[in-house]
């Protein structure tokens, strides 16, 4: 009997020892390790980092269109896909930033394969003939309200079926 209430002793010393802190850290707001919300290959976000969206539009028809409507899946998964599957990061922090460094046959091969295979989609789902997809960076603030005119970092051109870099290490 006394070496199962050792055994329970024991038990709850482990928990205190592990949980106390961390529902201290949650609760202070704790943010160094091993006390931290934060994702493993995640980096800091504080009050100064730069916050973008990712905006996909196209030609269609003579004017441009948002293509969100047409990614049929919610939006932050299909720019998290195309972010970390196809263009890569640009940071050297980044987790992701490897995707560029590789060489650029690769980076443009992939460009190329998700705007062909996404355009070949738009067409054949939604019948919306393309014939470019702008490429831009917003500056958001937390709440993703733009804080600047979007930027254009490139487009992909239907004719050439050819993805063309305006902007940064992908160049």
């Amino acid at each position: 009997m006394k070496q199962k209430l050792n055994a329970g002793i024991y038990k709850w010393i482990v928990y205190l020892l592990v949980l106390a802190p961390n529902i201290f850290a949650s609760i202070v707001g704790v943010e160094s390790f091993p006390f931290t919300s934060a994702p493993m290959f995640g980096h800091y976000v504080g009050e100064e980092t730069g916050l973008y969206l990712l905006k996909f539009e196209a030609l269609s028809g003579g004017e441009y269109i948002d293509l969100e409507p047409y990614y049929d899946r919610p939006e932050s998964y299909f720019i998290r896909h195309f972010f970390s599957k196809v263009y890569g990061g640009t940071g050297n922090i980044s987790a992701f930033n490897g995707r560029l460094s590789e060489n650029p046959e690769k980076f443009q091969a992939r460009m190329n394969t998700f705007f062909d295979d996404f355009t070949n989609y738009a067409l054949h789902h939604h019948e919306l003939q393309i014939q470019k997809i702008n490429l831009k960076a917003i500056k958001v603030d937390k709440e993703r309200k733009p804080l600047a005119e979007p930027l254009l970092i490139g487009y992909y051109d239907i004719q050439t079926n050819e993805y063309k870099s305006l902007y940064g290490a992908d160049k």
